[in-house]
């Protein structure tokens, strides 16, 4: 029995002994975790402002509704060249799927378009997948993850799990201004700068500013002109430098 004095939202869970998990939120939700998945090294995230990290190989079933008018899926998620797809599983037999490469949203839109064509509004993507839930998220980092070694990895895999740091720590960075900040100051984290094995990583937040760039870009070919400096030692420059431009940029 749930408890109506506790404040919302909240898992009701004896996971993982039991697969079955329910949700009290806006509304409630009755999970069956079928297959728990895992955190990839290159991790992706929902959308601000929670960033809920997106397991792969990762299915469960979902209920939701009034008892006499309560709806089923199964819904998965599963990595492609290191970025999610969402599947969605309907129907009695659970033989119609609809299918997404940009969202749980997404998804969860034309997930409505059929179930309830005539309604405009479509029940949360994060919370069909049941991206919310702590239980989960706490087993799946419980779990000890042998990772390779940086060297080992392929470029591509590389430069995502850069990203993937960076974006956790936006997040850590975002959860930790008020302790700091009032919160009218607007404080914005621009970028971040580590090194992995002697090798820069140099990672921007936000939307780029092309009008922005492509005036320090006409800035830095007039000085190279101006100071008359090869490209072969500006290029050896950008090479110890990583935040200049590289030398294609302003050739």
């Amino acid at each position: 029995m749930s408890n109506s004095n506790q404040q919302r939202p909240y898992e009701e869970e004896n996971y993982p002994i039991s697969p079955e998990i329910i949700y009290y939120g806006d509304r409630k939700f009755v999970y069956i975790v079928i297959q728990e998945g895992i955190y990839p090294p290159a991790v992706n995230y929902t959308e601000a402002p929670n960033y809920f990290p997106i397991p792969d190989n990762y299915t469960i079933k979902t209920t939701w509704g009034q008892a006499n008018n309560s709806r089923t899926i199964q819904c998965s998620i599963y990595y492609v060249e290191e970025k999610p797809h969402y599947l969605i599983c309907f129907g009695d037999n659970l033989q119609y799927q609809v299918f997404s490469a940009q969202s749980p949203f997404d998804a969860s839109v034309e997930l409505h378009k059929i179930i309830t064509p005539d309604r405009r509004t479509a029940v949360s993507g994060v919370h069909l997948f049941g991206l919310q839930l702590k239980c989960i998220n706490r087993n799946c980092k419980g779990r000890p993850r042998e990772l390779k070694l940086h060297k080992e990895s392929s470029k591509t895999t590389q430069i995502n799990l850069a990203k993937g740091l960076a974006k956790k720590e936006q997040v850590h960075f975002e959860n930790t201004i008020k302790d700091f900040y009032n919160p009218k100051d607007r404080v914005v984290l621009k970028a971040i700068d580590f090194t992995v094995e002697n090798k820069e990583y140099h990672v921007t937040f936000g939307d780029e500013n092309y009008v922005k760039k492509k005036q320090k870009l006409q800035s830095i070919a007039y000085v190279q002109d101006l100071e008359n400096i090869p490209r072969d030692a500006y290029l050896h420059l950008a090479a110890v430098e990583s935040i200049l431009p590289r030398e294609y940029a302003i050739s």
